[in-house]
């Protein structure tokens, strides 16, 4: 596991947009003797917790994640393991809230996601970030009084297979995460002509090359060349080839 994961602490009044299971000051991780339930206090120790659970992970990972979804820099620490993973043959299940359909980070993390096998869906709200691994473990957010404080390591078979019914019937009633939307979160379609220009991006090659396999002027070709940068939310022509080519839009 890489040591640039990390889960940054996750109160009521953090701004969204952070993916986060850990939260409250440093504190003694104490045992629920018999319960099957653990509360882990201290950041270092959720983790250290974390990153164990994701690579002896065989079988499943089911994660419910509230909020705006993920920042920035999360994405790239998140999406190294959760590869990792899907190039295992676990099976990761990401449910979303409908509001990240139109959150850029969350479009790149599905942009990476989705071609490699990665489940995402979205429901109107989640209550608690969650994560099951395997059928067997689980990690949630822990509330003290209304504010999140920590996590809970649940072990209970009981309570485990609670939380995976839950999970199921908001996955049952969840929708699709879109391949790629624009920056109103609509669905990009494209027709033959964008899909052409996007593969030429993808590959590198100038306006000139995308003029040549168009057959019009440079001026038309850089034309369409912006127009597309603009639809696919891309600060670079390269981004917005390699963007439609994760998505699947140009098979």
């Amino acid at each position: 596991m890489s040591p640039e994961l990390s889960v940054p602490t996750a109160h009521d009044d953090d701004p969204p947009g952070e993916p986060s299971l850990a939260g409250a000051a440093d504190g003694p991780r104490t045992l629920d003797v018999g319960a099957g339930v653990e509360t882990l206090t201290d950041q270092g120790t959720i983790v250290a917790l974390l990153a164990e659970l994701i690579a002896t992970a065989t079988t499943s990972l089911w994660g419910a994640h509230p909020g705006a979804g993920f920042g920035p820099d999360h994405v790239e620490t998140w999406w190294g393991p959760v590869s990792d993973m899907a190039a295992r043959d676990v099976e990761v299940r990401t449910l979303l809230q409908h509001s990240t359909r139109a959150q850029t980070a969350t479009q790149s993390y599905a942009a990476l996601a989705l071609p490699a096998g990665v489940l995402i869906r979205t429901v109107p709200v989640i209550a608690a970030r969650t994560l099951i691994f395997d059928d067997t473990t689980a990690l949630a957010t822990r509330f003290v009084e209304g504010r999140s404080e920590g996590a809970l390591l649940i072990r209970d078979p009981g309570l485990v297979a609670y939380l995976a019914r839950g999970y199921e019937a908001d996955w049952a009633l969840a929708q699709d995460f879109p391949a790629l939307l624009d920056a109103e979160g609509q669905t990009v379609e494209i027709d033959q002509t964008a899909r052409t220009v996007l593969a030429l991006l993808a590959d590198g090659h100038k306006d000139e090359v995308v003029a040549r396999r168009l057959g019009c002027s440079v001026r038309t070709a850089r034309r369409h060349v912006s127009s597309l940068m603009e639809l696919l939310d891309s600060s670079s022509r390269f981004q917005a080839g390699a963007r439609a080519a994760q998505a699947g839009l140009l098979d």
